[in-house]
């Protein structure tokens, strides 16, 4: 008999999931594996801050053995000639275990799909059990919950946007005094699926000014409030102890992070405006580019019933508020530039619950102007309509099926790290391990994912003096271009590349493909220096037409027919 309680139990949980919403669910994941199942490792992953950066970083932690590894005598010895392993993202968080387990292709696709799936079954939850929505049919409540896995957001960075439902389930049901246990479990899990950086500071914000409310309206009511609270502190302490460790307690270590200076002169009011509305109409990139638009137009069609509704307002007060604080942050930020903390961690990134907030507003819209007959009827295209927008704001999944048809140009996941290219290189000029590779017009990453040690790298945290030594490489290049480029590098720096004068710096996170057809003419890098670091090998995407003059020795080409055609010189 307590058996049979607790499987009915179990089964009356599920009884609020309807049969439009498991529906819904096959349908989302289907059309989400397809592009994948079809195009296998030829499929798209984003470049940007994707394959050039954190999946490489995991890539690189894998292959060191020091994934799970607390200590701060650790070093990734392949990259900029010993980086930290405690300077780079947790062992310890859901993404990264992901990879370990399923390897770097597949534990992406895996993670991502799980993400998306928790966003739309916590988003769906919370509008079944926390909002009044009256006038909508299920089919329209479970196609707007589900907008939310076509939002583009960055997997490296877990929950931390489209997670944002979970978390107001959690608050909804502190706010409504729900039993306890449960909202703590999920404070404490979240960081374990979320990324620190872009939401840990700014949640431990938030929920610090919400006790500050709640202790002033209901202080009966405080208790649960601080135990969700230090439910989520301790999650995010366990979820990031390495990353902490290595801030803490790293010896002889300063961050080139105390350098930034992103901010050199007083911002002007016509760039905040133009900020502002830029914000507000589509988010941030590395939020999501979240097109905003036609829910505005929604919003203000129902404005005349949101007086029954005064959480639509509420919403849009909190959107405003967050987009505002946002686009006047660069003058807090140039006021302040000479504190180190403040230059080092930014605290505008509130911006990664705007998704979650338009598609609320959305909900609760759209349900107002159901109320009027004539609109009704135009409820389906609308919620049509934003998920187009959102597809094709979507750059992974657009990539994706079009690749299907054969339409997309961008690499492929195997064309991006071109295996075959690097094992070509490697079994030809016979490069050893602890050979330090410099890449030129190339993402450093694609070598680095190959095995090669190299110079250069796109990372969050390295040493600083490292970056003064390797400023001396290409010192020369830095000297003929305008300011913005040398400040790219000086006052910014997480890509420690080299940049070329002849090169523009906006070309796809500075990769050269075969079809570009730029040469180096009058490259002026400084060999000694690129010897100094222990530098043996340039792999350029750029032919170098003067290497006598720099003394370096052409050993090759490589990659023709490929994507990347990559010449190999000697230092």
């Amino acid at each position: 008999m307590k058996v049979n309680h607790i499987v009915n139990s179990f089964l009356d949980k599920f009884q609020i999931f309807s049969n439009w919403f498991w529906i819904g669910f096959i349908v989302w994941t289907i059309s989400f594996f397809a592009p994948y199942l079809i195009n296998g490792l030829d499929s798209y992953i984003r470049i940007h801050d994707t394959l050039e950066g954190e999946l490489g970083w995991f890539n690189l932690l894998e292959k060191s053995g020091h994934l799970h590894s607390l200590s701060n005598q650790n070093f990734i010895d392949t990259l900029m000639n010993g980086l930290p392993r405690n300077v780079l993202p947790s062992g310890y968080v859901f993404f990264s275990n992901m990879l370990y387990v399923f390897g770097t292709f597949y534990g992406y696709i895996f993670a991502t799909f799980i993400y998306k799936s928790i966003g739309f079954i916590s988003f769906y939850l919370f509008v079944k059990k926390y909002m009044t929505i009256s006038n909508l049919n299920e089919i329209h409540i479970v196609t707007i919950t589900l907008l939310i896995t076509s939002i583009q957001f960055f997997p490296q960075f877990g929950l931390s946007v489209v997670g944002i439902p979970l978390l107001s389930f959690g608050f909804a049901r502190l706010y409504y005094r729900k039993g306890i246990k449960t909202t703590m479990f999920i404070m404490f899990l979240f960081p374990f699926f979320s990324n620190f950086v872009l939401c840990g500071i700014e949640m431990i914000i938030l929920m610090t000014l919400a006790i500050i409310v709640v202790t002033m309206i209901d202080k009966s009511h405080t208790k649960d409030w601080f135990l969700a609270y230090f439910a989520y502190i301790l999650g995010n302490f366990i979820a990031n102890i390495q990353f902490l460790n290595g801030m803490l307690f790293l010896e002889g270590f300063r961050s080139h992070r105390v350098s930034y200076n992103t901010i050199v002169e007083m911002p002007n009011f016509t760039t905040t405006i133009s900020e502002f509305f830029s914000f507000f109409l589509s988010t941030h990139y590395h939020v999501s580019i979240f097109i905003s638009l036609l829910i505005l137009v929604v919003f203000m069609i129902s404005y005349h019933g949101i007086e029954k509704n005064k959480w639509a307002r509420n919403i849009m007060m909190g959107i405003t508020v967050i987009v505002g604080w946002q686009a006047l942050y660069p003058f807090i930020e140039f006021l302040l530039r000479d504190i180190a903390f403040i230059k080092s961690f930014h605290f505008n990134r509130f911006g990664f619950v705007l998704p979650f907030l338009w598609l609320t507003l959305l909900i609760i819209s759209l349900d107002i102007i159901s109320r009027e007959e004539k609109l009704k009827r135009w409820v389906s295209l609308i919620i049509f309509s934003q998920f187009l927008i959102l597809f094709f704001a979507n750059d992974e999944t657009a990539h994706n099926y079009k690749r299907i048809i054969g339409k997309d140009n961008f690499p492929s996941y195997r064309e991006y790290f071109a295996n075959e290219t690097f094992i070509e290189i490697q079994q030809k000029l016979n490069i050893q391990k602890q050979d330090k590779i410099l890449s030129i017009c190339l993402s450093p990453s694609i070598a680095q994912f190959n095995g090669f040690s190299t110079l250069d790298g796109l990372f969050s945290v390295y040493d600083l003096s490292y970056k003064e030594k390797f400023r001396k490489i290409f010192e020369k290049e830095l000297e003929k271009v305008d300011w913005k480029r040398r400040s790219y590098f000086d006052n910014w720096g997480n890509r420690c590349y080299v940049f070329p004068a002849e090169v523009p710096l906006n070309t796809v996170s500075t990769n050269l493909a075969k079809k570009d057809s730029y040469k180096l003419h009058n490259l002026e890098i400084n060999s000694d220096a690129i010897r100094e670091l222990g530098g043996k090998y340039i792999f350029s995407a750029s032919e170098i037409l003067n290497y006598h003059k720099l003394k370096i020795k052409p050993l090759g080409k490589f990659g023709e027919g490929k994507y990347w055609k990559i010449y190999v010189y000697g230092v």
